[in-house]
């Protein structure tokens, strides 16, 4: 959607043209309205709108002054439709030295007004095309430059490089390397399509603003930034960025910084360091950016060096602690065993292996102590491919202490029922929040995947499909009441009208804008 900004001293023209026509239809969203033109100048620096509708005589600054005013401000290019009655007609056509796309007579003629926004779209599609091949030709000549240095790694001398490196603006005051891996939904590989919208993401976020480049490098998508992410609060940030536009595409990720070095050809460097680092994520903690300032929970040591350890008395003491129901003793118990195997150097997939055995062994003694025991409700096979998914060790734990809690009496699961109860409850009410399966399992204090399939067995639908459904609902009772489609995606919790569209034709089978029209 392209975004408009109308400016009129007359609050009737002003909601009038807001409420004319069906913006949407024709490819743009009124982002704002302003009564004059200073009022129009800090909301054309908030919005950065591509089209200005503005009416040519206007008190203190004057419509024209205010499109020269704009001019100087912004690089960005934008398209203006001025407003004129009859007498301002003759003044109008001095705007013709400052780009006008066309001239609107008062009272606003509906279908004028259309013919004119279906000649802008034209333009602005074909404006974005340009811009696009333009930024991905740049662009490509960066990448390039950067993928060779890091392929030849420390060979590279300062020199070498210094001419291509001015021609492609790579010159900067620093260079970090940061290496992402991820994964879709469920940890499914990525893709194609899915990687190229994640890289369109990165581009707009990191490429676009000049805050570094991003490219993918089998078997990582990089980024190399200007900024130093030596400080905590910078680190966060990073991730957080990292973090929305991974949840935007159903990604989940993990991202390691090989820190920050002055010279170009030292990017080998920090991508190396960023490589090891993410090759051990495993063990550190969830919801950061790794870096060597972290500690992890523990280091591996090689395969052949993990001792044998006895299993018996642990799986007694869970044994035990299942049949009376005693949550936080299995919490603990499966805690000291998890550190035990760190401890001991036992890798990512040996300490997931010794898990599984516990689990196995713990069952099979359940299974023979009687008919009162969940075990018999719970499909191992499910668990156990769950355990082999789980990262980093946080969520590993989390999740085979939720698996063990789960064989307890009947009486020690009622709980769950009450917090489906409450999560459905919580959903309706609160569609229109930024709702996700990861933070409704920290606030109940579930495995974000052990919560999933609770909630699917429940209802029927995976979390994010049964969100989607209630949004949809709503959207529909607010579209027959008459509200405009753009305020419904907003009211009922889409991040943009596009996706709104795309979900509403997905479950209805019309678009938003037909279904209100019934």
């Amino acid at each position: 959607m392209y975004s408009v900004l109308i400016t009129d001293d007359e609050p009737t023209i002003r909601e009038g043209l807001r409420n004319l026509i069906e913006w949407e239809k024709y490819g743009f969203q009124v982002a704002d309205v302003a009564s004059n033109s200073r009022e129009a100048l800090q909301k054309f620096k908030q919005y950065a709108p591509n089209l200005l509708i503005m009416d040519i005589r206007m008190p203190g600054m004057s419509g024209l002054e205010l499109i020269q005013a704009l001019r100087n401000y912004s690089d960005i290019p934008f398209h203006v439709l001025i407003l004129s009655g009859y007498a301002d007609f003759a003044y109008a056509k001095k705007a013709i030295n400052l780009h006008i796309a066309g001239y609107l007579l008062k009272p606003v003629d509906e279908e004028e007004l259309t013919e004119h926004l279906i000649q802008l779209k034209t333009v602005l599609d074909a404006e974005r095309s340009d811009k696009l091949r333009a930024d991905m030709h740049e662009g490509s000549k960066k990448e390039l430059l950067v993928k060779s240095l890091l392929a030849s790694g420390d060979q590279v001398e300062a020199g070498h490089y210094q001419a291509d490196a001015e021609t492609a603006e790579l010159v900067w005051d620093g260079y970090e390397i940061v290496l992402i891996t991820l994964q879709g939904r469920n940890r499914r590989e990525i893709d194609s399509a899915g990687r190229t919208m994640f890289k369109q993401a990165c581009s707009q976020r990191f490429d676009d603003a000049e805050r570094g480049i991003s490219f993918w490098m089998e078997p990582y998508f990089c980024l190399m930034l200007k900024e130093n992410l030596h400080h905590p609060l910078t680190k966060k940030k990073i991730y957080e960025e990292l973090s929305a536009l991974a949840q935007a595409h159903d990604m989940t990720f993990a991202a390691a910084s090989g820190g920050s070095f002055k010279q170009l050809h030292e990017i080998a460097l920090s991508y190396e360091k960023a490589a090891k680092l993410l090759d051990l994520r495993f063990f550190y903690a969830a919801d950061q950016l790794i870096t060597d300032d972290f500690a992890p929970v523990g280091i591996p040591v090689q395969h052949e060096n993990e001792e044998p350890l006895n299993a018996a008395s642990i799986v007694d003491k869970l044994y035990f602690a299942i049949k009376i129901g005693q949550e936080e003793v299995v919490e603990k118990l499966v805690s000291d065993w998890g550190q035990t195997l760190i401890e001991k150097g036992y890798s990512e997939e040996s300490i997931k292996l010794q898990f599984t055995k516990l689990i196995t062994l713990v069952r099979g003694r359940l299974l023979e102590s009687g008919p009162e025991i969940e075990v018999r409700k719970q499909p191992l096979s499910e668990g156990i491919l769950e355990i082999y998914k789980q990262s980093p060790y946080d969520s590993l734990k989390r999740y085979v202490i939720q698996l063990l809690n789960g064989f307890m009496p009947s009486e020690g699961n009622a709980s769950m029922e009450i917090h489906m109860k409450k999560m459905i409850d919580l959903i309706e009410r609160n569609s229109h929040e930024n709702l996700k399966l990861d933070t409704l399992a920290d606030v109940f204090n579930y495995n974000s995947a052990y919560l999933g399939k609770v909630f699917k067995k429940t209802t029927g639908e995976y979390f994010n499909t049964f969100v989607d459904k209630v949004r949809i609902r709503k959207a529909k009772e607010l579209l027959n009441q008459g509200v405009k489609v753009a305020q419904v995606a907003e009211k009922v919790g889409f991040a943009n009208v596009d996706y709104f569209y795309s979900k509403f034709r997905k479950y209805e089978g019309v678009s938003p804008s037909s279904f209100r029209k019934k």
